[in-house]
């Protein structure tokens, strides 16, 4: 098993499709003019989130949690395609390890969330070949489910960037996820209609990033009428120069995707999203229906974004195998802004 620090602090970039050894304390951080940066400022620059969005017939869900080093935020929303947004948590604090333990390792983890009666659990094993999730946000919504999950039968986009010539960043996207048993509760309702046509759009990234970090975003999963499996994630404004973060799958064959293009009006985000690349192997249009929001200004940080929900059309052309058409297939997009 490889590690992705080696000696003399060197960072391992590149496309990882076997396990690896994340012993990202190794490495040597370091500030504008190569001094190195220790203790808790190297801590705090460490930032780790796991998104698993979950959607279903007629609803979806999408779950987080996120370490920064000196604070923490876990936040869970429900929205019904025919309602929009019904339920929404979200818990801020301090990230002392007790509400939240998240521990780095993208291969081989449980992270753990407890306060009041809600919790979350997220138990993820490559070796072990599956992904568990247990959760309880407000006593209102419920989620258990097992899902099948590894790097051989899944084939993850698992790619090691530069962030900037100090820091880095590691990602996993996959999806879709199936799962062998599921149920979603919506005060004590079970919105589960049929387990074979839930997926799970699956997010981890870890890393020393940049202080200020912006993003587009776009994901989705679904199992078509005609039985096909398909999933995609992309992304722009991070890894365009190394190893991009873009790839789609059709029934867990992976195609890598070199860039992704965003076209949206920053004015009118509800307007149709056009989402394409240069060689012709996506063409998409996505349509929001709603969206899950957040803003924060205050002296050391700042954050912004919108998390749309909506739906997505268009085709992937693969570089073997036949088009393939997509209509009205629910999914997420983003802008993020951060300084932190």
């Amino acid at each position: 098993m490889q590690k992705i620090i080696g000696p003399e602090n060197q960072v391992h970039y590149g496309v990882w499709d076997g396990p690896i050894e994340f012993n990202h304390l190794d490495f040597t951080l370091q500030d504008f003019f190569g001094k190195e940066i220790k203790g808790l400022r190297k801590k705090f620059a460490f930032h780790s989130f796991n998104y698993l969005g979950i959607l279903m017939e007629d609803c979806l869900v999408g779950i987080a949690a996120v370490s920064l080093g000196y604070a923490y935020n876990v936040f869970a929303y429900l929205y019904k395609f025919d309602q929009g947004k019904v339920y929404e948590f979200d818990v801020k604090g301090p990230d002392l390890g007790l509400a939240l333990k998240f521990p780095a390792n993208p291969d081989e983890y449980e992270i753990s969330f407890k306060k009041g009666k809600s919790f979350l659990n997220i138990r993820k094993s490559h070796e072990e070949g599956k992904l568990l999730l247990d959760a309880n946000f407000g006593n209102k919504l419920e989620i258990s489910g097992e899902f099948p999950y590894s790097l051989i039968s899944h084939n993850p986009l698992r790619v090691l960037n530069p962030s900037e010539p100090s820091r880095w960043t590691f990602t996993e996207k996959c999806s879709p996820l199936i799962p062998d048993r599921i149920t979603v509760k919506y005060e004590n309702k079970e919105l589960v209609k049929d387990r074979e046509r839930t997926t799970m759009v699956y997010d981890w990234s870890g890393g020393y990033l940049r202080r200020e970090t912006n993003w587009y975003w776009a994901a989705f999963s679904s199992v078509l009428p005609n039985r096909t499996k398909i999933g995609a994630n992309f992304a722009a404004l991070v890894n365009e120069s190394f190893f991009p973060e873009n790839a789609y799958w059709i029934n867990s064959e992976r195609q890598r995707v070199t860039k992704c293009i965003f076209d949206f009006s920053q004015k009118d985000p509800y307007k149709p999203w056009r989402l394409w690349d240069e060689e012709g192997r996506i063409r998409l249009e996505f349509e929001p229906k709603g969206e899950r929001r957040e803003k924060v200004n205050l002296i050391w940080t700042k954050l912004y974004f919108r998390q749309f929900v909506g739906k997505f059309s268009g085709s992937f052309r693969p570089e073997k195998g036949e088009e393939v058409q997509i209509k009205d297939v629910w999914g997420f997009t983003e802008f993020h802004r951060s300084l932190w």
